[in-house]
């Protein structure tokens, strides 16, 4: 087998239905330089391992399957599952020989078959390694309607510092060519962070910053059995906010970007407050917030269940952090990022009246 560029790292558990079209849109790219797929399954009850095994089966030179260790009839909530996600992808990651990374997830699928080809080239070309990952946009599907959606803003084309990258793009992590970090002999995963999508991101941001090409190149198929729609709009609310303190671990200079990230995620949290809803939805995150030192997030998803003394500081300080957090996006944002935000307005503005 030829030494690959491209290591793709697609991750499965009880996916059966989607494993063809996932690895046939890997497969269908065209590029100039081999690749590899490492496909790793994490005991999934159906028949996907059967399935990765015929494609291996069909393309030995390409294709290698691993299987996770795991107990038959085990459950799975979605602090376990994402627990084992993350287990996944760090094997996935220190088997990859390619020069550059790529995870998918099992279920969504390539759409541009010279999607790789064009990530790589502007990693090739970017000879001072300046990014440590070239990303694009992709698009929400619905499989039941054939429907799609782009997820991101329509932002042209351009580079980014970590900084700025992490203070208001989203792109997905299956959207993303990263440098394979480990041939530096880096593991980004070496923090014990848990990683979720936008943490494995940010695991690279220290190494460099990111290019983004605003095609569409991939489909995100929504289903209701994912770890996002499984939890409230609360509790994704609050993990979002979390991830303030776990990128600490991380790197320590991110956290202005941090805040100016999550600025509406916080202040959601913070008009509902008062709500006891919110504070119940909280209890099973609690021991783990607490873990990080998140107190200001503690206190503000605790808010009906704290005393007096904490909810009057809770109060102090969320206007003391939003006034911070407005003073940060001043300065990270520059004249740069505004323009990217509002020629994407502009265009946002303009689709209705072009349909």
């Amino acid at each position: 087998m030829a030494q690959p560029k491209v290591s793709i790292l697609i991750s499965f558990y009880n996916l059966a239905p989607y494993v063809d079209e996932t690895l046939q849109s890997v497969l269908n790219q065209k590029t100039d330089f081999p690749i590899e797929v490492l496909c790793a399954d994490d005991g999934s009850a159906d028949n996907t391992v059967e399935k990765l095994r015929q494609w291996e089966k069909r393309y030995p030179e390409t294709v290698r399957v691993f299987v996770m260790d795991f107990i038959p009839g085990e459950k799975r909530p979605p602090d376990v599952r994402i627990k084992r996600l993350n287990a996944i992808r760090g094997r996935l990651f220190r088997e990859a020989q390619g020069t550059y990374i790529c995870y998918l997830d099992g279920d969504d699928f390539y759409t541009d078959p010279y999607k790789l080809q064009k990530q790589a080239d502007i990693l090739d070309a970017d000879t001072e390694k300046k990014y440590v990952a070239c990303g694009h946009n992709g698009c929400f599907y619905w499989q039941s309607t054939g429907k799609t959606r782009p997820i991101e803003k329509p932002i042209r084309e351009c580079s980014l510092t970590a900084k700025e990258y992490w203070s208001f793009l989203y792109i997905h992590t299956n959207a993303l060519m990263f440098r394979n970090l480990r041939l530096q002999e880096i593991d980004p995963f070496a923090s014990g962070v848990t990683i979720d999508d936008n943490l494995l991101t940010a695991q690279f941001l220290p190494y460099g910053g990111i290019y983004y090409l605003p095609d569409c190149m991939f489909n995100y198929r929504q289903t209701e059995n994912s770890t996002f729609h499984l939890r409230s709009q609360y509790q994704n609310f609050m993990l979002g906010c979390f991830m303030i303190y776990e990128l600490q671990k991380v790197d320590k200079s991110m956290f202005p970007s941090s805040l100016v990230r999550m600025i509406y995620e916080y202040t959601e949290l913070y008009k509902a407050r008062k709500d006891p809803q919110l504070a119940e939805e909280a209890q099973i995150f609690m021991p783990r917030f607490r873990s990080y030192h998140a107190g200001r997030l503690c206190r503000l998803v605790n808010y009906s269940r704290e005393a007096l003394p904490a909810r009057l500081w809770c109060e102090v300080e969320n206007k003391f952090w939003f006034f911070m957090t407005k003073v940060f996006r001043h300065f990270i944002w520059k004249p740069k990022v505004r323009a990217l935000l509002e020629e994407a307005r502009i265009k946002l503005e303009q689709q209705p009246a072009a349909q």
